[in-house]
């Protein structure tokens, strides 16, 4: 919101956004803690992005991220926080398999 100066209804709907980002750091951050050993649970419930993405994320799925960053200095903390989450992402481990129907 600071760089785009929304207000109002786009303030809270980005805020919103944010929000469920947030929350689904945390759940990568969980999963990526579960895959060296951590604590295995993980809190779906909090947002409901992560709630759609609960069978996706919970390791019996191919999964794929794709994160942006930029060079530009007026960014650098988004960017440092982009990395981290990419960092996070990449110690998830799944196991996807075929369901067959026998």
């Amino acid at each position: 919101v600071k760089h785009t100066g929304a207000i109002g209804r786009r303030q809270r709907e980005a805020g919103n956004i944010s929000q469920s980002l947030l929350t689904l750091s945390k759940v990568i951050m969980g999963l990526g803690n579960a895959g060296k050993g951590g604590k295995p649970f993980v809190n779906y419930r909090d947002s409901k992005l992560t709630l759609i993405l609960k069978n996706s994320l919970s390791g019996h799925a191919r999964m794929a991220m794709i994160c942006c960053a930029t060079p530009s200095g007026a960014y650098t903390t988004e960017t440092k926080s982009t990395l981290q989450f990419a960092s996070s992402a990449a110690l998830v481990k799944t196991s996807a398999a075929a369901n067959e129907v026998n």
